[in-house]
C-alpha cells in the first residue's frame, strides 16, 4: 500500500463536506491535517491509479472532475511519492489549475505546507 495526500478546496461549505463525507467513506482510514487555511486529508490504496481513479469517482458522484463543472476556486490535488524517489514530492490536479493550488499555498508559508504533505505521507494509516 501506497500513502497519498489531497490538499483540496471548496468554495461552497456543502460542497466541501459531501466530498469528506463521501471520501471518508471510501477511505475510513485516514488523517486529515490543517494548516493555515489549507485543508489536506491522507490516506493510503494500493497504487496511484487507485487512488486518481476512486478520488475522481468521488467527484464525477458530486457532478465535479474533469469532465463536470466545478467552482471557480475549486480544487484537489493529489500528492505522493514513488519508490525510486521517496524525496520527490509529486502532485496530480484532480480539478482545478496549478494556479489555483500554487495561489491557495502561495499566500500561506511554505514550510508548514510542505510538512504537512511529509507528515501526512509518512503517516502509518494503519494506527488509523
Amino acid at each position: 500500500m501506497e500513502n497519498f495526500v489531497l490538499l483540496y478546496h471548496f468554495d461552497k461549505e456543502e460542497t466541501k463536506k459531501e466530498f469528506e463525507k463521501s471520501f471518508k467513506k471510501q477511505y475510513p482510514r485516514n488523517r486529515e491535517d490543517q494548516s493555515n487555511g489549507l485543508r489536506y486529508i491522507g490516506f493510503t490504496e494500493r497504487a496511484e491509479p487507485a487512488a486518481v481513479d476512486n478520488v475522481n469517482t468521488i467527484l464525477t458522484s458530486m457532478g465535479m472532475g474533469r469532465e463536470g463543472f466545478f467552482g471557480l476556486n475549486d480544487y484537489v490535488a493529489l500528492y505522493f511519492t514513488r519508490d525510486k524517489e521517496p524525496d520527490v514530492v509529486k502532485r496530480q490536479l484532480l480539478i482545478g489549475t496549478e494556479e489555483m493550488v500554487d495561489a491557495g499555498a502561495e499566500h500561506k508559508t511554505s514550510d508548514p505546507h510542505r510538512s504537512s504533505i511529509k507528515r501526512l505521507l509518512e503517516y502509518d494509516y494503519s494506527q488509523a
